[in-house]
């Protein structure tokens, strides 16, 4: 998928699972918002990161209602809105 995104010109590319579900893209988690319902692709296909981990606690805590379940490619494309979420870390090392 990332070489699809690559000759595309693509910054990023949504990933699919094995059965043709909404996984992540090639550098971050997804989540959805469909009616006020968060939505995320479970995490058998996907990194289970702590950033993901701590949106999902987040979303609880703000008392939105959270699902955690497969997303179809159509109710991608019909979500009210999308967001990626990932976290870089910088590490620097002094040589001496």
């Amino acid at each position: 998928m990332q070489i699809e995104g690559n000759n595309a010109n693509a910054n990023d590319a949504i990933m699919l699972d094995k059965d043709g579900y909404v996984s992540e893209t090639n550098a971050t988690n997804i989540f959805l918002v469909k009616k006020g319902c968060v939505l995320t692709p479970h995490a058998d296909y996907c990194l289970p990161g702590i950033t993901r981990a701590t949106i999902m606690e987040l979303v609880v805590k703000e008392k939105f209602e959270l699902m955690e379940r497969r997303i179809s490619l159509s109710e991608f494309h019909a979500a009210d809105e999308v967001s990626c979420c990932f976290f870089i870390e910088s590490i620097y090392m002094e040589y001496f």
